[in-house]
């Protein structure tokens, strides 16, 4: 169930160690589910111990009518160093550890994490890897796409998210875990869903329910009464998000709430005046979309973003036929 994948000493005494758990037979279908590759994003840490807690309970034969019948694995803390201090990064070699994909087998600490967990997916058919929105900025429950064939856009109906999205292409973007799934013939998913340094009891419920009914419908995990549910669901390319900037340094204040859809000409929020209080800006949304991320922190600069919309009208729905 829990195996140690890699153990390296360190000048403080204590090793590191890193962990994953698992279930089923080896002859199946096989899950890679990631979390922790950022030490402040607690959704995706809550995710993984819950689900870890119930595919237990089903191995043991607690809960009732369910059967393991493909291979899963969970990695709930990869940046183990970074989950010490409560910070993104480990600030010893202030690495962004899904920015250091595929790592090396010998290297620095943050090379050689990397290289052993994709060493240990390799072999998977899907990889989901749990994240939230970027520091100061809250994301609605959403799953991202790289190369989002319909095959994938299919794939991604039961995990039971209202809203897909694609990942835009960067130079960078190969060093993510997601990129490099990709490029290995895995199918991989990205959850996203909440803020950084916060625990979204909500979300995380969401999250563990799709992953659940994912696992069924994959034939990964089975019921003996309950079949896997689809849900319609709006897809997004790259090219249809919308960027929401304002135009005043000052206090932002956010008025639509995360996830739901706003007419062109809507108030995003307000910019006041840090010492008076007094109102700068009306931001508005610049076309009619949906509020996929949404600026958490209140300080912000001249262009800074406070918002993403994902434009309405360039929407592909995928509607559920089971």
């Amino acid at each position: 169930m829990k195996e140690e994948i890699l153990h390296i000493p360190t000048p403080f005494g204590e090793p590191l160690i890193l962990y994953k758990n698992r279930w089923g037979p080896e002859n199946g279908d096989t899950l890679s589910i990631v979390s922790g590759l950022q030490g402040d994003r607690l959704n995706g840490l809550m995710v993984a111990s819950r689900l870890s807690r119930f595919l237990n309970d089903v191995e043991s034969g607690k809960e009732a009518g369910y059967q393991i019948r493909g291979t899963i694995q969970i990695f709930p803390v990869v940046n183990y160093k970074a989950w010490e201090t409560g910070n993104p990064i480990w600030n010893f070699d202030s690495q962004d550890v899904d920015l250091t994909f595929p790592g090396m087998e010998v290297g620095e600490l943050t090379e050689t994490i990397c290289n052993t967990v994709i060493r240990h997916t390799a072999e998977s058919d899907y990889g989901i890897i749990l994240q939230t929105g970027e520091k100061h900025y809250e994301d609605a429950p959403h799953v991202k796409l790289i190369d989002p064939s319909r095959k994938r856009r299919n794939l991604v109906r039961s995990l039971g998210l209202h809203i897909g999205r694609e990942v835009a292409e960067s130079p960078s973007l190969v060093l993510n875990l997601a990129k490099q799934w990709d490029l290995m013939g895995l199918d991989p998913f990205i959850l996203s869903a909440g803020k950084p340094q916060t625990y979204h009891p909500r979300y995380c419920d969401l999250l563990l329910d799709g992953i659940v009914n994912f696992m069924r419908a994959e034939g990964l995990l089975h019921h003996n009464r309950e079949k896997a549910s689809q849900r319609e669901m709006a897809f997004f390319d790259a090219h249809n998000e919308c960027p929401v900037l304002t135009q005043k340094a000052g206090l932002f204040y956010p008025e639509p709430v995360i996830g739901t859809a706003v007419e062109k000409g809507s108030k995003i929020g307000e910019v006041r005046d840090l010492y008076e209080g007094v109102v700068l800006e009306e931001v508005q949304a610049p076309e009619d979309g949906t509020v996929v991320t949404l600026r958490d922190y209140p300080m912000v600069h001249e262009k800074e973003l406070v918002a993403v919309l994902l434009r309405e009208k360039n929407q592909r729905w995928f509607w559920p036929f089971g």
